[in-house]
């Protein structure tokens, strides 16, 4: 599959119908979707035939179009409205055979974290509105896996590197793009017709012994 088709795939996974701003709910653009599956499969090979988790899912874009690029994948996210547009999404593209889909909140996950996945994919809250919880995102995606894919502001990238690196040392931490991503109002209080800001994607693993 090209870039550009699963681009097109993903634009089909609608935004959240009524976004929740605690929950800092904000949809990924179907074009950074895309963008970040294909390089977590083309250049790593860490989607295809893989155990995939999708923390914070939302509607789906992320775990839905790795579930399209043949990963088994586990959506998790705590309001079930969401999960509910994912489901639906997951029929209609033919692939609920490699979708589950759980509604929990992800900070206390109601399974032992020991279980093993092969990679994290996920664009979690920024911590504008709930401080701390892009780093918790990514301490509670640690404990499912040794590989993650992680979308952050990309003006806090030095703060998380930081936390990890202090937490984590045997961890890389590699930015692999960062690029302006411009979003619709999705609140009440969005006064703009849309708000451009910069996100980094970055790779977060244990190196092999």
């Amino acid at each position: 599959m090209k870039k550009k088709e699963l681009e097109r795939i993903l634009n089909l996974v609608p935004r959240h119908p009524s976004p929740k701003i605690h929950f800092e709910q904000y949809s990924t653009p179907a074009t950074l979707a895309a963008t970040m599956l294909w390089i977590a499969e083309e250049h790593y090979h860490d989607i295809s035939g893989k155990r995939v988790v999708d923390l914070g899912s939302g509607t789906g874009r992320l775990g839905l179009g790795a579930a399209v690029l043949g990963g088994q994948t586990l959506l998790l996210d705590i309001d079930y409205e969401a999960l509910q547009v994912a489901r639906s999404q997951a029929v209609q593209l033919g692939i609920y055979d490699r979708v589950d889909l759980v509604a929990t909140d992800v900070l206390h996950l109601p399974f032992r974290e020991n279980i093993v996945f092969d990679t994290v994919i996920q664009n979690p809250p920024f911590g504008v509105h709930r401080k701390g919880s892009d780093v918790a995102f990514l301490e509670k995606a640690l404990a499912l896996t040794e590989t993650i894919y992680s979308l952050h502001k990309a003006n806090t990238i030095s703060y998380i590197r930081s936390f990890l690196r202090k937490h984590h040392p045997s961890l890389v931490i590699d930015v692999l793009l960062e690029e302006e991503i411009c979003i619709p109002p999705e609140y009440v209080f969005h006064r703009k017709r849309r708000h451009c800001f910069k996100v980094s994607l970055i790779r977060v693993y244990r190196p092999r012994q």
